[in-house]
């Protein structure tokens, strides 16, 4: 199993995905579903995606950080979920370096920095699912998340 100290563990197991499905929830208790872009390369374990800064997601981990990635494989129906906390950087030169030219399709003035945050998602467990024999697999937990 990927641990901390092996950080690169993550970013190979979601290498092939490019969208994920984030969950959040919302102040009125309400978890919210919807599709994210993933920045294709994943730096170390944090996973990056770009939002509007006055989007719900940015209310909901604003008021509740936990949230939920889940990425699926339609060929072969592996799912990888990911639990972790989410954060909303606003952050210029982080954006700019971090930029990922998947996301201009939502932002075509690229990383201008009133019109984009990041969102970052640091995971704490990791399960992957094989679509293939129905097996479940932790990949990655932190310690907190042990039994």
């Amino acid at each position: 199993m990927p641990t901390p100290a092996d950080p690169g563990a993550i970013a190979r197991l979601l290498a092939p995905f490019r969208t994920a499905l984030l969950a959040t929830q919302g102040e009125d208790g309400h978890l919210r579903c919807r599709p994210m872009a993933m920045r294709h390369a994943v730096r170390g374990e944090e996973i990056w995606f770009a939002t509007a800064p006055e989007s719900g997601k940015c209310r909901d981990l604003d008021h509740e950080p936990r949230c939920a990635l889940v990425f699926f494989d339609a060929t072969s129906g592996t799912t990888v979920s990911v639990s972790g906390m989410g954060e909303i950087i606003r952050d210029k030169k982080l954006t700019a370096s971090l930029w990922d030219r998947s996301w201009d399709r939502w932002f075509p003035g690229g990383p201008e920095p009133t019109k984009v945050v990041l969102l970052r998602v640091i995971p704490e467990l990791v399960e992957r699912h094989d679509g293939e024999t129905g097996r479940m697999e932790v990949v990655f937990e932190t310690p907190r998340h042990r039994s």
